[in-house]
């Protein structure tokens, strides 16, 4: 066996069209499709179900495809780092983070890595929890701070280790002129006839839950009127009084839009927590151990204040 037939397999695994992958991999359809034939001797079982109209994979190639995709991500990866930069990488750290953990979190972590070893290269990639998640998994990032939630099923993963670091409460979040702007605290169900400002249940799945179970909790359900905007527009919207919104309390801090006001909400226990994630195999790198014992001390004294 070669790592080249493996290679081959991967791509059209992906795809699931010997044309498409064999564009992709330059080498000619006939040539693909022997590989994979090759392959499929040596293994002793069938990868591929081929017919005339479509390629669909057999259970033993879903598995093979599901194991070898990270090994060969990690390859390609560090084959592209070593001829970017034309020498062995040192101390190169990718990390990913929403962006409520990026002004909370990331400042005294960032400083103490400069501290710790002076010759890192840091990469910072302020995304949302569920690219964050991916790029752990795909081995792009070797730590990602995420938004979790009761429904957050993410993580499902033996690989993955994780560490919280806080809990925040929702809050409502209306414009300056409601007439619940000015109130110390709020019961949800007084909102039960506003009109929401509403996540993306697939961009943003933790922030869209918590957000439905809390009103369903209330016994209502939100009237959505839009979905799916970033934090910003989200606090530009509710300033022009289009709706309003629940938000974690560490997000609300982000808006610092005077034209909005947040309210704590009565009986309420739906958290939301920022986790660090972190791949943990034997096959982890070096720098990923080390990033994570330096978050680890560098946190642990702050974490008390928000678990």
């Amino acid at each position: 066996m070669n790592l080249l037939g493996f290679r081959y397999f991967l791509e059209v695994a992906r795809t699931l069209n010997f044309s498409e992958a064999s564009r992709y991999l330059h080498v000619s359809q006939p040539g693909l499709s022997q590989q994979i034939s090759s392959l499929e001797k040596e293994l002793g079982f069938k990868l591929l179900k081929r017919t005339t109209r479509r390629v669909t994979l057999t259970d033993e190639g879903a598995f093979l495809y599901e194991n070898l995709k990270p090994s060969f991500n990690k390859i390609e990866n560090t084959i592209e780092e070593i001829a970017t930069l034309k020498k062995v990488p040192q101390a190169i750290i990718h990390i990913s983070t929403v962006p409520s953990a990026a002004n909370l979190w990331l400042p005294s972590l960032v400083k103490r890595i400069g501290e710790t070893n002076a010759d890192a290269e840091l990469y910072l990639d302020e995304t949302t929890s569920k690219v964050a998640i991916q790029s752990i998994k795909k081995q792009k990032s070797h730590i990602a701070f995420v938004r979790m939630s009761p429904e957050s099923s993410e993580l499902d993963q033996e690989n993955l280790s994780t560490y919280e670091l806080s809990q925040h409460p929702l809050m409502a979040v209306v414009s300056k002129d409601h007439r619940f702007a000015n109130d110390d605290i709020l019961d949800l169900k007084q909102l039960k006839d506003e009109s929401f400002i509403h996540y993306h249940p697939k961009n943003s799945p933790e922030l869209y839950y918590l957000l439905e179970r809390a009103c369903l909790q209330a016994g209502f359900v939100p009237n959505t009127i839009c979905s799916g905007p970033e934090i910003m527009t989200i606090g530009t919207l509710i300033s022009h009084g289009l709706g309003v919104t629940l938000m974690p309390e560490d997000m609300v801090q982000l808006l610092r839009n005077e034209s909005v006001k947040s309210v704590r909400l009565s009986d309420q226990a739906l958290m939301s927590s920022i986790t660090m994630i972190w791949e943990d195999t034997p096959y982890t790198p070096q720098v990923t151990r080390e990033v994570v014992t330096i978050a680890k001390y560098e946190f642990s004294s702050i974490t008390s204040q928000y678990l």
